[in-house]
């Protein structure tokens, strides 16, 4: 389990609260009055559980919401006049733990380790435990509408993630850097539309989409923090098999002897990628088709397990979920290992934990360097750069 279980019927979070308030339309839609247009942008970030996804997500969250009002010179039927246009850049999370199954229904594994012997476990960090429809349906949701859907409400920020590393000072510095670079973008972008509009005789509110006459436009973010957002593409899934084959033959020994109890979840042996199959395939469809941009935090077994022990647990949608004895080294981490060896060159994620940097790039993963050892503020530098980069791509 990587941060909360969801909850999808009880309160609204803040932010989408303040989202709906909005009622602005889809994709280069208006929100009904003509002034306003928006663009939406979807963006992953992904990693093992404490690698500071959800850090992460919050300072990007703090930093991209402010508003920009930029002047241009439109000439119309031979008059220069001064038009003006605010432009709002504004971000919200949404968290795949907020779509983990109810507690019942997320399978139980059986494992063995040499410190805590034989014993069943709830597997919180398997796509079995996902409601991949639900995930699927809310993000469409978000593409299409740049809100989350009114149903859908979530418990994470009921977990604590620990203090920040950065100052609330230095955070707001890089939001004074972010807000001038966007009007500097945004300028530019309204100047080469302004070179390109149709004859100055019309107006310039239809004659180009980036042209108005003192009017509103929006990008809203949408950040996806999830412990599972990449499994491997189906072309890669053979050798992520033959990587594990030995896990494989274990499992299906253990599953032999498996049986499915009502009162405890569908009891699961390690599940390959193999047995998982169709599900990650689903995901990975989901992950490439919905998603503009996908980010990577990786970090090592040891630091892992270190941040995840000084955690207290996770509010799940029906109770209180604490990790047992063992859980992070004997589910945790290998499920991490098993469905992310496809990143990482020979799939040698336990030993060098060398990131096969072409691959990943290839099917568009931009992965944080350093596997951990970065400073928070040169992380949070990294990952700006490249939403910024996705925006300026966006208004393209």
């Amino acid at each position: 389990m990587s941060s909360t279980s969801p909850s999808t019927k009880d309160s609204s979070i803040q932010e989408s609260a303040t989202l709906r308030d909005t009622q602005v339309g889809g994709r280069e839609k208006g929100n009904g009055n003509g002034n306003t247009a928006l663009n939406t942008i979807l963006i992953g970030i992904s990693g093992p559980s404490s690698s500071g996804k959800t850090t992460l997500a919050r300072l990007l969250r703090t930093i991209f919401d402010f508003e920009v009002t930029v002047t241009i010179p439109v000439t119309i039927q031979e008059k220069t006049e001064c038009r003006t246009e605010k432009w709002k850049l504004t971000l919200f999370v949404l968290h795949e733990d907020d779509f983990y199954k109810t507690d019942q229904d997320v399978p139980i594994r059986q494992v063995t380790s040499p410190e805590h012997g034989t014993r069943d476990l709830q597997d919180w960090d398997c796509v079995e435990s996902l409601d991949l429809p639900l995930l699927e349906n809310t993000f469409r949701h978000v593409r299409d509408h740049g809100t989350l859907p009114p149903e859908l409400a979530s418990k994470e920020d009921q977990n604590a993630i620990g203090p920040s590393a950065i100052s609330d000072a230095d955070v707001q510095n890089v939001k004074e850097q972010v807000k001038t670079w966007f009007e500097k973008i945004v300028q530019d972008h309204l100047a080469a539309a302004a070179r390109t509009t149709n004859p100055p005789s019309q107006d310039p509110d239809t004659s180009h989409p980036g042209l108005g006459l003192d009017r509103s436009r929006e990008i809203r973010i949408c950040v996806l923090d999830g412990f599972l957002l990449y499994p491997a593409p189906p072309e890669s899934t053979s050798t992520t098999t033959d990587l594990t084959s030995s896990a494989a033959a274990a499992a299906a020994a253990a599953a032999s002897s498996s049986s499915r109890s009502p009162q405890s979840g569908s009891r699961l042996s390690p599940p390959p990628p193999s047995t998982s199959s169709s599900l990650l395939t689903h995901l990975h469809e989901i992950s490439l088709s919905l998603l503009d941009r996908r980010l990577f935090l990786p970090v090592t077994r040891d630091q892992m397990l270190t941040r995840r022990q000084a955690r207290m647990g996770y509010v799940t949608l029906e109770g209180f979920w604490v990790d047992p004895p063992g859980y992070v080294e004997d589910v945790v981490w290998p499920n991490y290992a098993r469905d992310h060896a496809w990143m990482f060159v020979d799939g040698d994620v336990d030993g060098a934990g060398v990131i096969d940097q072409e691959k990943c790039k290839r099917h568009g993963v931009d992965v944080c360097p350093g596997r951990g050892s970065m400073g928070l503020r040169d992380v949070l530098d990294w990952a700006v750069e490249r939403v910024e980069e996705t925006v300026v791509q966006k208004l393209k």
